[in-house]
């Protein structure tokens, strides 16, 4: 992916054209090449750097460098050093852990204090998959695995979805010069390690690991929103903490689990949670529920016509059955256990309990499903499939078509 092509558009998702932006340099290539793509998309930009002396004169060094950036290219800057090993000393962290609650803080009081709207930081999609392997074998959930948000609260990623090698063309092909971090070439540590050891092994084995794996981390990122919008549903369906809890350690476990509250039903189907009113009760609020169909009602909408008017249609909502085959009156009922029919295009029986499995019905869809039936057999499950003894043949005179009407 170009990141002179992409980058204007994937930023300008995340802000709006009047924000004020601090983007955070350490000097190094990844934040250098952030700042020379975000001076020639932002109105009003700062630098913000923070010296961390763990480095003793490199750390120097670095911030020397940084400040003869911001005079490059006439911005303000904003610079701050810390005695990062009293404070590891202090919280009992680790040194990485110390130095970035140091940061994080310091851009939060800049923000504050100097009015400014958002942190870009230069995290790329390489920064991504090892954050992915540092959070899997610290054992995380799906927030730790999902990686890092492109955008959360006044933090902005803009380049998420570049990759490191997209950094270092788009650096030499604008001949930008930036300083080198020697620490990020010692296995001691773990990101370090991941990086030079375990990613190229994977690449050995699976040239698209990298893609892959970015492609799972999205997924997971869809996962825990689809998780988010379930807790709030929840708790506007009246469903207890303790109730919230068991159904968040049943989703995708355990299918066909149902929790009651007052006033609704929440039933587990697959990897989804279905919430659905109880019978006279009303919801507001919540896209996921919709009334439950408990009484024996379907509108239909019914025509006889001669087979020489008949045109095919395939609409499962709609059923075109042989009028002379069908016994009246034809019944509504829901389905029971034992129930057959014989699908159109086949020839053996099947049970419904079997059908629905392949249609991958979840209960609540089961239960409001109508049979419309022709003395004892099954004419037509509404708005899924016709039994093959009703369909139309070369001997058909006359076509009953039945529609469901929303």
């Amino acid at each position: 992916m170009s990141l002179s092509k992409n980058f204007s558009s994937n930023f300008s998702s995340l802000v709006e054209p009047s924000d004020r932006i601090l983007v955070a340099v350490s000097g190094g290539l990844d934040s250098v090449v952030l700042l020379h793509l975000l001076k020639n998309s932002v109105n009003d930009l700062a630098i913000v750097h923070c010296n961390f002396q763990l480095r003793e004169k490199d750390s120097d060094e670095d911030e020397k460098f940084v400040k003869s950036l911001a005079k490059f290219y006439n911005v303000p800057i904003f610079s701050k050093r810390f005695d990062t090993k009293s404070e590891q000393k202090k919280s009992k962290q680790s040194i990485q852990m110390a130095a970035r609650n140091l940061r994080y803080a310091y851009f939060s009081d800049l923000l504050k204090k100097e009015n400014y709207d958002y942190v870009a930081v230069a995290h790329h999609a390489d920064d991504q998959i090892e954050t992915f392997f540092i959070n899997l074998l610290r054992g995380s959930g799906v927030k730790g695995l999902r990686g890092m948000l492109a955008k959360r609260e006044q933090i902005i990623r803009p380049l998420l979805k570049f990759s490191r090698q997209d950094l270092e063309n788009y650096a030499i092909k604008n001949n930008l010069k930036h300083r080198e971090d020697i620490s990020n070439s010692d296995d001691y540590y773990l990101r370090n390690n991941i990086r030079h050891h375990l990613i190229p092994s994977l690449e050995t084995l699976e040239k698209s690991a990298k893609i892959s794996i970015l492609q799972s981390m999205e997924n997971l990122q869809d996962l825990e929103t689809q998780s988010l919008q379930d807790l709030e549903n929840l708790q506007k369906c009246g469903f207890s903490a303790t109730q919230i809890r068991s159904i968040q350690k049943t989703i995708g476990k355990h299918s066909g689990k149902q929790f009651t509250s007052k006033t609704h039903r929440a039933i587990t189907h697959g990897g989804r949670l279905i919430i659905e009113p109880l019978l006279n009760s009303i919801c507001t609020g919540v896209p996921t529920c919709t009334p439950l169909n408990a009484h024996l009602h379907a509108p239909l909408q019914i025509n006889l016509i001669n087979i020489k008017n008949f045109v095919l249609n395939t609409n499962p909502k709609i059923a075109q059955l042989d009028f002379d085959k069908l016994q009246f009156p034809l019944t509504l009922r829901h389905w029971e256990k034992g129930d057959f029919f014989i699908p159109f295009g086949g020839r053996n029986k099947q049970k419904l309990s079997d059908f629905f499995i392949n249609q991958k019905l979840s209960r609540f869809e089961k239960e409001r499903i109508l049979l419309l039936c022709s003395g004892n057999d099954i004419a037509w499950i509404i708005g899924h499939r016709i039994d093959n003894r009703y369909k139309i043949s070369s001997k058909t005179k006359r076509v009953l078509v039945i529609e469901t009407v929303q």
